[in-house]
């Protein structure tokens, strides 16, 4: 017990997130992934079965932007890791006419999630879920994509970086083939930046360990998993805690002795493609993010890089994994945040 309150309290001197500008604290870093891609008054693309209580909401208005941002500062979210499809796309200009025209932005750190699969897949050739950089096209959109970033984000005020590199996230970055470091090195020597990439690597099969991944040790700065879920190993009866505590822990714990491996979290799962639904509580979530806490903290830690869970999601309404304000829950999932970052005060 003297240990962890010794350790609470050189945390709260010196702290381990300046290299990042997140507020210094006990508890792993929150980031939280962010999707600007909704129209006002027409949600119909997908099926949602929970009532925000900013309604049908746009992402391309600021007031709605500064809504969020006021949430996710108040109960302890440090940043926002805003989904991106390319540079002239609905996320790309939803963000720059929404969320970056906040008035209150500079109460978060963002940064930028790569959307790997959606913009990639057919530039090898195919169209199969699967991107081979053996083949230039991948490599070229991949060069044109963060020469965008560049000029648009890497250099905001606000943009989330550790030790002066900004981080970028890879979704899926498990489906890319014949890719490896040397590909991220011809990409930061393209744009003049050095970046800190994360990619989400870890999942089921041969993703399991870092030593059978496709791309597993040595490739990006550090991992992550966006969302442990499959179909199949669904149990009847199932909550989002019983499945991640039984199928996700174990692999990011496996993760975790062997990279910097960021865990993630997800509060309950209702995808509207009609995979098996997954509930969950409050009490559950904040169960889940002091799991996926010590995982973190009981990882592989490198000098400047800060301990980090990812809650998936703050908006992804679709899957239901949303921890934004909801007329059925209110503000409980942020608040459960809140107590989780405020453990040792």
């Amino acid at each position: 017990m003297a240990s962890f309150w010794f350790r609470c309290f050189f945390i709260a001197i010196f702290g381990f997130y300046r290299t990042s500008g997140f507020a210094e604290g006990s508890q792993p870093a929150v980031v939280a992934y962010y999707y600007p891609w909704y129209h006002a008054g027409d949600w119909t693309r997908h099926e949602y079965v929970e009532s925000p209580i900013l309604g049908e909401y746009g992402t391309d208005d600021p007031s709605i932007a500064e809504k969020h941002v006021d949430w996710a500062s108040q109960y302890g979210i440090d940043a926002l890791f805003v989904s991106w499809w390319g540079s002239d796309t609905l996320t790309s200009r939803h963000l720059r006419s929404g969320f970056l025209k906040a008035k209150n932005l500079s109460k978060i750190r963002y940064g930028l999630y790569y959307e790997t699969l959606g913009i990639l897949d057919e530039t090898d050739g195919k169209k199969d879920g699967i991107v081979d950089f053996s083949q230039p096209g991948p490599m070229q959109q991949m060069v044109s994509d963060f020469i965008d970033l560049k000029a648009n984000h890497f250099g905001h005020e606000q943009y989330f970086s550790i030790g002066g590199r900004p981080v970028v996230g890879f979704y899926v970055s498990r489906v890319l083939r014949n890719f490896e470091h040397h590909h991220l090195d011809l990409l930061e020597q393209a744009i003049g930046v050095e970046l800190f990439t994360i990619g989400d690597e870890a999942f089921f099969g041969d993703q399991a360990e870092p030593g059978t991944a496709h791309n597993g040790l040595g490739v990006f700065d550090a991992y992550s998993a966006y969302n442990m879920f499959e179909p199949r190993k669904v149990i009847e009866g199932d909550s989002a805690l019983s499945f991640q505590s039984r199928e996700a822990f174990p692999i990011f714990r496996d993760w975790a002795r062997e990279t910097v491996f960021f865990p993630g979290v997800i509060p309950r799962y209702h995808d509207f493609r009609g995979h098996p639904r997954m509930l969950g509580t409050p009490d559950d979530f904040l169960t889940l993010l002091e799991a996926a806490g010590m995982i973190a903290k009981s990882g592989k830690q490198v000098e400047g890089v800060p301990s980090m869970i990812f809650v998936t999601s703050f908006n992804e309404w679709w899957e239901g994994t949303s921890v934004e304000p909801a007329e059925e829950y209110g503000e409980a999932y942020l608040q459960k945040i809140r107590e989780f970052k405020d453990n040792c005060r």
